[in-house]
């Protein structure tokens, strides 16, 4: 899997295969649908739609299409890494069903299918991964339904990322971001993780740290959003503090566009829950590539996952129980 992090900058940078006559659609309302490593794509288009436009966006990730959403009859985008996530596909014959506009985003499978059958957009990923190591390839894909009259050029921010993820990787310092990540993993050991983002931005890179966490080295990880914390969970820490240090690991995903109040209830959690439970904060670069910072910290929470698993002796590939899940679903 460690491989597949080292492709994260190349990977993004990546021309892919389009459909006949492709052409981004122009919407006010989109609805994304995708599930687990795909459907973080879809988290990021919809950050890069809400920082340059007034654009309506959701993302679910579930089956079907939410009810509310029919009557605004929105365009939709459907992704799925393997093109036969049965949650996406029940979706995608909804839209066909309500005769909506959409497209799809796959490295084959059914979905693709179901596209070139009627005759809709898709934008085509190389085949042969795990979704959750195929990121760089699936965010690359959604950058294809970015509205026509956004302010952002994804193909030099994309090739701006891959040189900066490769210059990262090749850095031989001391305090490179290999030998910091490899010292959290071995901190981390058998705890139960809990990642802390304050702005939308660095709150989606938590979410792809508990899902690399809880897929890649099978351990618990779990995410809160501040200040939401500061109104329930701070209080969390209270009923155990020995066991706490023991058993969790706390991670703050700082950004620099945080407010000056979450600046100040990031600190302030510190002084709080520093006692009781052991806190590592990971500073964001500063850029104006939203995507660069973003993949900053993915880059970093996709590493520890793999160094991890290694520390755990656990195999990031083995994804049986989600294969028994899906055989027992379909009734065998």
């Amino acid at each position: 899997m460690l491989q597949h992090v080292y492709n994260l900058g190349n990977q993004i940078n990546q021309e892919l295969e389009l459909s006949n006559n492709f052409s981004s659609p122009d919407y006010q309302d989109l609805l994304i649908v995708g599930m687990g490593g795909s459907g973080i794509a879809g988290d990021i288009l919809k950050l890069l739609i809400n920082k340059y436009s007034t654009i309506n966006v959701e993302v679910s990730k579930t089956y079907g299409i939410p009810s509310h959403l029919l009557k605004s009859k929105p365009t939709c985008l459907f992704l799925s890494y393997s093109g036969n996530t049965e949650e996406t596909i029940s979706a995608v014959n909804e839209a066909i069903e309500h005769k909506l506009d959409w497209s799809v985003v796959a490295s084959g499978g059914e979905l693709v299918k179901i596209a070139e059958k009627n005759n809709k957009n898709y934008v085509k990923v190389p085949t042969g991964l795990q979704p959750r190591a195929a990121l760089g390839h699936m965010a690359r894909a959604v950058l294809h339904y970015l509205p026509t009259n956004i302010e952002f050029d994804f193909k030099i921010a994309c090739e701006e990322v891959k040189n900066y993820i490769n210059d990262l990787l090749e850095d031989d310092s001391q305090d490179n971001i290999l030998e910091i990540s490899k010292k959290l993993s071995v901190e981390i050991g058998n705890k139960t993780v809990v990642i802390y983002g304050g702005t939308p931005g660095s709150f989606l890179a938590a979410q792809r740290w508990k899902t690399q966490i809880n897929e890649n080295s099978k351990s618990k990880a779990f995410v809160g959003y501040m200040p939401e914390i500061h109104h329930n969970e701070i209080l969390s820490w209270d009923a155990d503090k020995s066991g706490s240090r023991s058993n969790f690991q706390v991670i703050f995903l700082r950004d620099d566009e945080e407010q000056e109040q979450i600046k100040k209830r990031f600190e302030l959690t510190k002084r709080i829950i520093g006692n009781d439970v052991n806190i590592f904060e990971v500073k964001n670069i500063s850029s104006k590539n939203i995507v660069k910072k973003l993949f900053h910290l993915i880059l970093f929470g996709d590493l520890v996952s793999v160094f991890l698993a290694d520390e755990l002796n656990i195999d990031p590939y083995d994804i049986a129980k989600i294969e028994n899940l899906k055989s027992l679903l379909k009734g065998s």
